[in-house]
């Protein structure tokens, strides 16, 4: 007797201002139509689909027996059940196809949600004095209504249905006064205006609650964005911090037992404690975040640096050979001495640093490596300072 899909007109990455649905887009703004979880998506519109069709088999021998009893046309029920049980196998075709998965409705919700409001008034036309048994069908129409589509959308099909009713009502009383008298059809399409437009009141709340609920989703997400970010960045440079620099650290030396070659860097910026004790703490941060900008435009891609602690900083060096690890390094300490940081209450700071550079060997532990570097950057720190050395 009617179709009971409720997939959302709008699916989900952005969200929808009616529906509260979060919406992929391309790079114009339009919706695509894909949602995020593709073949999840698709079988559960299926199902949908499905179920418009069990519910629409299930309406065809409370018909037959209508006409049974003498109170349906068989004619019309003949008409009506294959062209109901049509629509729902094109959109069940449609999906299964993938023609209709780039749609702004892949299910044809709308489509289905309006056929099912004037298959109600067929079947309102043709039960005769058991025509009170269809108009709950109307309201069920409503509910999957007020789940699937925005309110505006919700609004005009009550509209629609409260509408096609009246006319109904209106020809019937007419044509066959004697089967629907226009007096119990007056108080009929009275109760009726009062309940349908209920069901948008009810949309516009649900619209309202799913919007609410999709910008909490939006912003849990967002938290979880930065607790994960807190999790793995120093908050000061925004560089990867010690714990996941050392998971990196292990990762690679990982890689590179399976063939290839891996280096790091000890980076150490000279006397920074003076330059705390001669400008204040608040310079010390500033000669921190402007080194690890300069020399993360230094790196190569690939190339990873990390805070590791205080003044220190970790790099990972994942590609090239022993000596271009150790040029790298060179520009990374020029490029140090060239800079000229400004302070906001005038003034200049001029820094240089101290690098120690190790790469793994076969066999070694990552752990061993970074001793060595650790090893280099002393002797680099001993050797004067402003220096590169090699383990």
């Amino acid at each position: 007797m009617m179709h009971l899909n409720a997939t959302p007109a709008s699916r989900p990455v952005t969200q929808d201002a009616q529906t509260g649905h979060a919406v992929l887009t391309d790079s114009s703004g339009q919706q695509t139509g894909r949602t995020e979880n593709g073949a999840q998506d698709v079988m559960l519109w299926k199902r949908q689909v499905l179920t418009s069709l069990f519910a629409i088999a299930s309406a065809v021998p409370v018909m037959l027996a209508m006409v049974a009893l003498g109170h349906a046309d068989g004619m019309a029920v003949a008409i009506w059940a294959p062209l109901s049980l049509a629509v729902s196998v094109f959109a069940l075709l449609a999906l299964h196809f993938g023609w209709s998965h780039r749609w702004s409705d892949p299910t044809l919700t709308l489509a289905q949600i309006i056929y099912s409001g004037t298959s109600v008034a067929i079947c309102y036309a043709i039960s005769g004095p058991m025509r009170a048994l269809v108009l709950p069908m109307f309201c069920l129409a409503m509910i999957f209504a007020i789940f699937a589509l925005p309110v505006q959308r919700v609004r005009w099909i009550a509209s629609y249905m409260l509408g096609l009713l009246g006319l109904v009502m209106t020809v019937m009383s007419q044509w066959q006064p004697e089967r629907y008298p226009a007096p119990e059809e007056v108080v009929t399409f009275v109760q009726m205006s009062i309940v349908l437009p209920l069901f948008a009141v009810l949309a516009g709340r649900l619209s309202a609650l799913r919007q609410r609920l999709g910008q909490q989703k939006i912003a849990l997400r967002e938290a979880l964005e930065r607790n994960v970010q807190l999790a793995e960045r120093d908050a000061l440079t925004g560089l990867y911090n010690r714990r996941r620099a050392t998971e990196m650290l292990e990762l690679f030396a990982k890689q590179v037992a399976r063939g290839g070659h891996f280096a790091l860097a000890v980076v150490d910026i000279d006397h920074f404690k003076s330059v705390n004790d001669a400008h204040g703490h608040a310079a010390g941060d500033l000669v921190l975040q402007s080194f690890a900008r300069e020399a993360v435009a230094t790196l190569r891609a690939g190339d990873i640096l990390s805070r590791w602690g205080g003044e220190e900083f970790l790099l990972l060096l994942p590609t090239g050979n022993a000596d271009s690890s150790l040029a790298l390094a060179q520009r990374l300490r020029e490029r140090a001495a060239a800079m000229d940081i400004r302070l906001p209450e005038g003034g200049v700071v001029a820094f240089t640093v101290s690098i120690g550079v190790a790469s793994l060997r076969e066999g070694e532990a990552a752990s061993r490596t970074l001793e060595r570097a650790d090893a280099a950057l002393y002797r680099a720190k001993a050797g004067g300072r402003n220096r590169v050395e090699g383990a």
